[in-house]
């Protein structure tokens, strides 16, 4: 048997200040044994990461600190076998890394106890790379 070409699935936009995992599925094939990521920079073209994990779990953790806020990247994986065999790579995927936002009330009455049933919330949403919230749950 061969290995298949692995599906790496969208990622939404994250803060590299924190650890992030990437999925990815395969079908068919050999068992996987190993995964690299390799991640590049859109704005200049340069591979800013490019790592090999071994592990039999479809995922590949990229680390604190790696990739930079504000930056737009492409990503692609490729899986191994045992006998060290690769597979072609995935798909590219795109994703932007942003800092996380901030969000605040500015209305809350003194105690934090409001004594409506219906009230409105003034809210202040700040993101440094100002990146615009669409909606808010």
């Amino acid at each position: 048997m061969a290995l298949t070409r692995p599906i790496l699935y969208n990622v939404s936009a994250f803060d590299a200040m924190t650890e992030h995992t990437f999925s990815f599925n395969v079908i068919g094939g050999d068992q996987v044994t190993k995964n690299q990521l390799t991640i590049i920079n859109q704005s200049t073209n340069e591979i800013v990461y490019q790592e090999t994990q071994t592990t039999f779990a479809f995922r590949h953790v990229v680390g604190a600190d790696v990739l930079t806020n504000g930056q737009y990247y492409s990503a692609s994986l490729i899986t191994y076998n045992a006998l060290d065999e690769s597979s072609i790579p995935s798909l590219s995927i795109q994703f932007y890394c942003y800092t996380q936002p901030s969000f605040s009330f500015t209305n809350i009455p003194f105690g934090n106890v409001i004594s409506n049933a219906n009230y409105v919330f003034d809210l202040t949403y700040n993101q440094i790379e100002g990146e615009l919230l669409n909606s808010c749950t």
